[in-house]
């Protein structure tokens, strides 16, 4: 199955402030068939994160004197935990790019620009992010579990009694996409498959309820 199988309709953000490496990054994604929106800082990707809800973050470390990469994943990976993180840096330690490698949140996909053979590796790179992101759940100040608005599109559908296979045909992707959309809501709300539950079921009852928020 290609990455461009599994590409459609994923929105990544990419960040770096080398014009070269930023162009290069975002037409090698758009030629796997990704949508890309690009950010110069780590400030301006912070916001297209916030207003795009995409399903990746692919970003430089050392953006000079402004906002460190290490930041912006500390910031996303905190208010956004659903959107899969990928570190496209010189350098191979953080160490040695930024001032504040601590706050790079693990799970993250590390890749060395000097180590790239071809896009086809970056466009994994985000398939590998996408499909381990596990975040455990968020809850706002009032109690309620907090989910994007792409997870509660899939919700909507499970509730509606949507098969994996509709929701993949719904979202335009693939099956295998879809299972990872589904698998990262259930961990979004804190549910395990086991022998005592169904997280389905159990999703569609937290809806029900009201005991869900979409952000």
């Amino acid at each position: 199955m290609s990455d461009q199988a599994d590409s459609r309709r994923i929105r990544v953000v990419v960040a770096d402030d080398d014009p070269f490496t930023l162009s290069m990054v975002s037409d090698g994604l758009r030629s796997l068939g990704y949508e890309v929106l690009t950010a110069a800082t780590a400030e301006m990707a912070g916001a297209l994160v916030a207003e795009e809800d995409p399903h990746a973050l692919v970003t430089d470390l050392n953006f000079g004197k402004r906002e460190t990469g290490a930041s912006l994943l500390r910031r996303v990976h905190e208010a956004h935990p659903w959107v899969a993180l990928v570190i496209l840096t010189s350098h191979h330690s953080p160490q040695l790019a930024v001032e504040d490698p601590e706050h790079i949140p693990g799970g993250v996909v590390y890749l060395v620009k000097s180590q790239l053979k071809r896009v086809d590796d970056i466009g994994a790179a985000v398939q590998q992010a996408l499909a381990g992101t596990t975040s455990g759940p968020q809850i706002d100040a009032s109690g309620t579990l907090v989910v994007s608005a792409a997870q509660a599109e899939v919700l909507r559908m499970l509730a509606s009694g949507a098969s994996t296979k509709a929701i993949a045909d719904r979202r335009a992707t693939t099956v295998r996409a879809a299972e990872a959309m589904i698998n990262r809501l259930y961990a979004a709300l804190g549910l395990d498959d086991d022998a005592l539950s169904t997280p389905r079921v159990a999703a569609i009852e937290l809806w029900q309820q009201g005991r869900i928020t979409v952000r």
